[in-house]
């Protein structure tokens, strides 16, 4: 590891917690220096720009999140049930572990959607994993267990959408609910819907 990089890595985890808490044009350089205690050259020596950091934490979304959770539910050697169950046991472990990381484009999207600068690298991830899911449904329908005249590319939008409905409400009244259950609930709700 380079002398550098734990104040690097220092610099992202801070910052991926104030944009998701302020949003990134709620959140300055000086707010993140703040926090990670260094002066603007020592940020500037890691990140040319906030823009620079911010597409940075892009990519570490895409990397920690959506390739592993792809590369988890693909090796998983059942049907496309049992796939999608993978992803959802993937996205509930994740977002336990990385809850930061999980909500990050979820809240920032809004804001970052109109941006020339971001907008490539969020749609970018977000076909990536409709893709994937896309493909799931797909094979389901193939394989009888999901209905064929479900839309696979709808069906994985939908799946999408209420995963972070899901993720969103678990943030909001994680203290007052079971999250097994929760999970469980979804689960029955979205593979019950699916079902042919």
């Amino acid at each position: 590891m380079k002398n550098g990089e734990p104040t690097k890595d220092k610099i992202i985890q801070v910052s991926l917690a104030l944009f998701v808490r302020n949003g990134y044009h709620g959140t300055s350089i000086n707010d993140i220096m703040k926090q990670v205690g260094i002066s603007k050259a020592a940020f500037y020596s890691h990140f040319e720009s906030k823009g620079r950091l911010l597409l940075k934490i892009i990519n570490e979304y895409e990397t920690r999140y959506i390739d592993q959770l792809i590369q988890v539910v693909s090796q998983h050697p059942g049907n496309a049930d049992g796939k999608l169950h993978c992803a959802i046991s993937f996205n509930s472990k994740f977002a336990i572990k990385n809850l930061d990381l999980c909500l990050f484009l979820d809240y920032l999207t809004a804001e970052l959607n109109a941006d020339v600068d971001f907008l490539p690298a969020l749609k970018r991830i977000y076909d990536k994993y409709q893709a994937f899911i896309t493909h799931i449904i797909q094979e389901g329908i193939e394989e009888g267990l999901i209905k064929k005249d479900l839309d696979p590319a709808q069906a994985a939008l939908i799946f999408m959408a209420l995963h972070h409905g899901v993720l969103h409400q678990w943030v909001l009244n994680r203290h007052q609910m079971n999250g097994r259950d929760y999970v469980r609930t979804f689960r029955q709700i979205v593979m019950g819907g699916l079902k042919a």
